[in-house]
């Protein structure tokens, strides 16, 4: 669906302080060469930052080989998501400084000069836990995002479910409206041992992230895989001790993750672009990708007839 924007490149900031000299950032660019302004994607990886944005290198790379700029946001190194979530309401205060920011990255980096990182158009996509502190700092304020992404979302702490921390209590609305899209794995629930719980229990994750948004919310599962079969070897692999993984001949992980990226990529263009054409992937995904997928979405009555519109985050006041 889209034009390969050609040669991508990708590079780290480490230790990265933005407020408190105890916590720090390390940050990963992935970024189209040619000169253009791009969307931009901040991404909170797995364990609420834990897990190195590296480990996702080739999904990664494939977003950025399709027209959107990632910056990877990893090693906060106190993993309490109350605490996370403060840190990303200093973060994207800083990343959307006009002269510094995401904008002073890429001026400071030879392979992407021309290239503009349009934090106008500025989403979050965030993986497993990672969106418990993303929907505690949603719940607070918008900031600068318009548009969500979530892979396989898990609220709460832990997967045994002993430390009783939700945001999520379906029905009942969060108090944010976001275009969004869940995209989860049909291996999400199943555990990886007899001894071990699922990395996605379904009474914490997807589902339940799906029906506590009242935006418009898209849920594409790709029936075939695991929750973290989006990481690269060996990663990968060490992986397998906590969460099932695809089993057998259909499991093509190359393909996985660039039509996870195309997922990604296309409500990007989607939703910013008032993309019709780029919304059809989203609604009727059987028709467009190689994976087995499923879907369903609810787009709460906002008009998407001819684009919709556009990227936006608002406060529900009855809700707050």
């Amino acid at each position: 669906m889209f034009s390969s924007a050609g040669k991508v490149t990708h590079w780290s900031v480490g230790n990265l302080i933005i407020s408190d000299p105890t916590t720090q950032f390390r940050l990963d660019m992935y970024s189209p060469i040619a000169p253009g302004s791009y969307p931009v994607l901040i991404f909170l990886t797995g364990l609420a930052g834990l897990v190195p944005a590296t480990f996702y290198h080739t999904m990664a790379t494939a977003i950025a080989e399709q027209n959107v700029i990632l910056i990877g946001i990893s090693k906060i190194e106190n993993i309490k998501p109350e605490k996370v979530a403060y840190h990303l309401t200093k973060f994207f205060e800083w990343v959307v400084k006009p002269d510094d920011g995401a904008a002073r990255l890429f001026a400071e980096h030879k392979d992407v000069h021309g290239v503009t990182p349009n934090v106008d158009n500025l989403g979050f996509l965030s993986h497993s836990s990672g969106a418990h502190p993303l929907g505690q700092y949603l719940n607070t304020t918008c900031g600068p995002v318009k548009l969500v992404i979530m892979m396989n979302p898990v609220d709460g702490i832990d997967p045994f479910g002993i430390v009783q921390d939700y945001i999520t209590h379906p029905p009942n609305p969060l108090p944010f409206r976001t275009p969004t899209l869940i995209i989860s794995n049909g291996l999400d629930n199943i555990p990886a041992s007899k001894l071990a719980p699922p990395c996605a229990p379904n009474n914490i994750s997807n589902d339940r992230w799906y029906y506590s948004l009242y935006g418009p919310t898209f849920h594409i599962n790709m029936t075939d895989y695991g929750h973290a079969d989006n990481l690269d070897e060996p990663f990968h692999e060490a992986s397998k001790l906590m969460c099932a993984a695809c089993k057998g001949t259909m499991c093509d992980p190359l393909q996985y993750k660039t039509d996870e990226a195309t997922l990604i990529t296309s409500f990007v263009d989607a939703i910013f672009g008032q993309n019709v054409q780029q919304l059809q992937m989203i609604e009727n995904p059987q028709s467009f990708l190689r994976s087995h997928v499923s879907n369903k979405y609810d787009l709460h009555g906002y008009n998407y007839t001819t684009g919709g519109p556009g990227g936006f985050c608002t406060h529900d006041e009855i809700n707050n």
